[in-house]
């Protein structure tokens, strides 16, 4: 196994390993991003007529000694199982055929990091066919459903335009056992993670008795047919309805990969579609698939009955030749379709193609085609076999969505809105039934719109209001001006207005697609607010707490006192109004947070919690935060109260602090009791019993030339010399837990040069120790006892790796600050990696390497002294890497 091999592969893989190589399929491994070779079954070694090693060593023989034609159609299938997770593909290998299904596996972060492959030798032509158009529907369904899935992505986008709403997250996945036994589960790292419920060790902890049941029925099923089994659920979790898309696959023999994504907002937007426009019912209706084949040998044809649908024939008749589509192709397609098809076949290669039908009645019908060549194991094309899938419906509907995007996207902006449409090209302005209620005009087909909205505007604003649409249409600025309307009775009524302007490939307005929306009550309010803002700020300013008052709509901070500009170190008042308060906390709340805090507000009138917040300067402190709905000027409006308590957070933390330190010292006088115990009374039980023996030996007068007198002698020593090293261990850890901390400043870079300048002077050094040194944080702590950490753990790292032909020590830190020494040294079992820091444990033999153990112990007691950790990882004869954080 190379070096490679060794890295990625964890020990138990070699069993694995020894059992793929008695199968007769083709395996291999591949390292990403480079495709680096990991490992050849024997199966494959065999067909390629190479040694494994050989297949491992030179890196793209395996691919080079693939058919010229079908290299390209491997990296495709390679770059579209990255894309997709899995893919499948036919090749050919010295004149023989093969089948491979190339699958994707990822970290805990999601990153690929490794490709498996297994194929299968095909010999039987209708074998090869019936898998050819096995893939070609596969591949066409993926392409209708990834359709589907970018125009509901587009909807999001547009709906993100003034919103801000956040991307889609990754998928929760599952690796499960037949019965629903829980393999592994791994849930998106991402802020939202807790859109998903874990599994910890079956399904059902989150699948009702029903729900369960329908899921391991299609367990059964995706193992038995081996294919992909799809289904969406609906369940309630977090207190709300939400859906699920899960798809199902056969991982392996025994094992399925489940896949579970929340389709909650798909299904919410779907749900307002239809509640919004009825007339999408029937345009959300999904195209139909076909499949054909096409004998390049003998020129035979054979359809589908849905193609004949979508080509508008009768079954009955006969199937037309190739040389016959021409009559059903709009004339202005065919020589683009005859001149795809002719390539794929020349090239041996698959095409997509999209072409117009016509129907016997004139009907004109739009079709997505795939197809794909077979060849024999000569490689020579045999066979062209493909789908015919009907789009007429996707291509009418995609306007509509548009539209139908551009109008949610507003709607989201506020309750309760006005909706209108003008279509430029046509200069006609069609309102909705609330746009009518907003202007008290009575809906009439003969009405001008146009002239009934520049009728309603107050004549102040209607100059400012039509300017604003011109720039809107020129694009210089976003259309969004708030104006007042005079209704019939004299009553005046404040409006806010959006638009989207909808332009062509040209950039010419096309469409303009507003809402209108009233907000008479807040201005309204407002203008109460200031009339009272004299009185109110001198109430507010009075306060000992910081106060805000607070849109309730749209959680805007109207107004603050002054202890709120002092406590967040504003420059002043405007610095803090008209921003929402979650961005002066450390941590924001989330979506699900600001549900409940609404709900507690309407049950109970009254909300609080303490909260980490940042002031204006970046000083951290802690508040308690408290919110209280009241009425002003006959609107409502939240009331926010922030009280500091950074000194009882303070106080408490301190009191945490003492009780650890006081759990770790009780731990070490544990510790340091049994050392006292046993480790110190060895050595003397040790020396005792030589001191008698040599007194025994000395009765004889030949004792001073007997050899064994001279080796008791040097026991005794060794013995006392022992012990004094473990005496004199335990008075440097008492010592460094006693020392007092004098904290500054520090490069810990500075620290780690001087270990190793003092690593070098010492004569058992090795001097062709090599260090790799990379970026290395700065940290604030005592000098003197972080130097002695660096000094142990660098010391420890060239000692345990003296005995390598080339020694190497790399020290460098992770994003976090983190800091990394690892060796390349005689490493260690990773269950005793809880024993490395206690007093005297050692995890090898004193006479190899040598030491008290009580260096690790040392180390831990100053970083956590400094409030720090330390951990290790490591595996025998691959080296140890010790963490330290400060």
């Amino acid at each position: 196994m190379s070096h490679v091999q060794a890295f990625v592969h964890d020990p138990e893989d070699t069993l694995r390993e020894q059992i793929m190589d008695n199968l007769d399929e083709m395996i291999w491994s591949l390292a990403l991003p480079n495709l680096t070779p990991l490992y050849f079954s024997a199966a494959t070694a065999e067909i390629y007529q190479v040694s494994c090693d050989e297949l491992i060593d030179n890196g793209y023989l395996w691919l080079d000694m693939i058919a010229v034609d079908d290299r390209l159609g491997m990296e495709q299938a390679i770059a579209q199982a990255q894309e997709t997770g899995t893919s499948k593909i036919i090749y050919h290998i010295q004149k023989r055929c093969f089948s491979a299904r190339l699958k994707i596996f990822k970290d805990a972060s999601g990153i690929p990091i490794r490709l498996d492959a297994i194929a299968h030798e095909i010999s039987d032509r209708h074998q090869l066919q019936n898998i050819y158009i096995e893939k070609v529907v596969l591949e066409s369904e993926q392409n209708y459903r990834q359709i589907v899935e970018q125009r509901t992505q587009a909807l999001a986008q547009s709906e993100a335009r003034n919103l801000a709403i956040l991307h889609a997250l990754p998928d929760l996945l599952l690796l499960l056992k037949p019965d629903g036994t829980c393999v592994q589960c791994i849930i998106p790292s991402t802020d939202n993670q807790s859109k998903y419920l874990p599994v910890q060790h079956h399904i059902s902890e989150v699948l009702s008795p029903e729900g369960l049941a329908t899921e391991l029925k299609l367990y059964e099923k995706a193992i038995a047919t081996g294919e992909v089994q799809i289904y969406e659920h609906q369940l309630s979790k977090f207190g709300k309805t939400v859906y699920e898309e899960v798809r199902i696959t056969p991982y392996c023999e025994d094992e399925l990969l489940v896949i579970v994504r929340d389709i909650t907002d798909r299904k919410v937007a779907e749900e307002r579609l239809v509640k919004s426009d009825t007339h999408l019912k029937t345009a959300q209706r999904i195209g139909k698939l076909g499949s054909w084949e096409l004998d390049l040998q003998t020129g035979n044809v054979v359809w589908s009955e849905e193609v004949f649908r979508i080509f508008g024939r009768d079954p009955a008749i006969d199937t037309p030749t190739y040389a016959e589509l021409q009559n059903s192709l709009h004339p202005d397609d065919w020589e683009n379709f005859d001149r795809t098809v002719q390539n794929a076949i020349a090239k041996t290669q698959s095409y997509d193609i999209e072409y117009r039908v016509y129907w016997a009645d004139g009907t004109l019908v739009d079709v997505l085609a795939k197809g794909e060549i077979i060849c024999d194991l000569e490689g020579k094309p045999i066979q062209l076999v493909g789908t015919a899938m009907d789009i007429t419906d996707r291509k009418k509907t995609e306007q509509q969505l548009q539209n139908l995007s551009d109008r949610l996207t507003l709607a989201l902006k506020s309750a309760a809105i006005g909706v209108w449409e003008w279509d430029i090209a046509h200069n006609c302005l069609v309102w909705d039934e609330r746009t009518y209620e907003l202007y008290e005009v009575i809906p009439d087909p003969d009405l001008d719109a146009y002239t009934a909205w520049v009728s309603r505007i107050h004549p102040s604003d209607r100059a400012s209001a039509e300017t604003a649409v011109q720039l809107a249409l020129n694009g210089e600025e976003d259309y969004e001006p708030e104006f007042r309307i005079v209704l019939p009775d004299g009553k005046i009524r404040y409006l806010q207005a959006y638009a989207l302007v909808q332009r062509n490939n040209a950039g010419e307005p096309q469409r303009l697609i507003g809402i209108n929306f009233d907000i008479t009550d807040r201005k309204l309010a407002e203008a109460e607010l200031n009339r009272s803002r004299d009185l109110r700020q001198a109430i507010f300013n009075e306060s000992t707490d910081a106060l805000f008052l607070v849109d309730p709509q749209t959680l805007l901070t109207i107004d603050c006192n002054r202890l709120a500009v002092k406590l967040f170190e504003a420059s002043n008042r405007e610095q803090l109004i008209g921003i929402e308060g979650h961005v002066l906390q450390r941590h924001q709340f989330t979506n699900e947070e600001i549900i409940a805090i609404n709900l507690d507000l309407e049950s109970q009138g009254f909300w609080s919690r303490e909260v980490e917040y940042i002031s204006r300067q970046g000083r951290y402190f802690w508040g308690n935060l408290a919110a209280k709905q009241i009425t002003v000027a006959g609107s409502a409006i939240n009331l926010v109260r922030v009280t500091d308590i950074s000194d009882r957070k303070l106080a408490e933390a301190e009191i945490l602090k003492t009780a650890r330190q006081l759990e770790n010292t009780n731990r070490e006088l544990e510790t340091f009791s049994y050392s006292v115990s046993h480790d110190l009374r060895a050595p003397l039980r040790h020396m005792n019993g030589f001191v008698n023996a040599l007194q025994q030996r000395l009765k004889n007068h030949e004792a001073l030339n007997d050899p064994k007198v001279i080796h008791y002698l040097q026991v005794i020593e060794s013995s006392s010399q022992k012990m004094g090293g473990l005496i004199d261990g335990l008075l440097t850890l008492s010592r460094y837990g006693r020392k007092p901390l004098e904290s500054k400043q520090i490069s810990i870079r500075e620290l780690v040069d001087e270990a190793i300048e003092i690593i070098s002077t010492d004569p058992h050094h090795n001097p062709i120790a090599e260090f790799a040194i990379g970026d290395l944080p700065t940290t604030v702590g005592d000098r003197i006892l972080l130097q002695q950490v660096f000094s142990n753990l660098i010391g420890n790292a060239v000692k345990f790796s003296r005995n390598q032909p080339r020694p190497y020590i790399a020290i460098d830190s992770l994003p976090d600050n983190t800091i990394r020494i690892k060796d390349n040294g005689v490493g260690f079992q990773m269950e005793y990696a809880d024993k490395l820091f206690g007093a005297f444990q050692r995890l090898h033999n004193e006479k190899e390497f040598e030491g008290t153990g009580i260096g690790l112990a040392i180390v831990q007691r100053i970083v956590q002294r400094h409030g720090g950790s330390i951990w290790a990882e490591g595996y025998p004869e691959q080296g140890a890497t010790f963490f330290l954080k400060i």
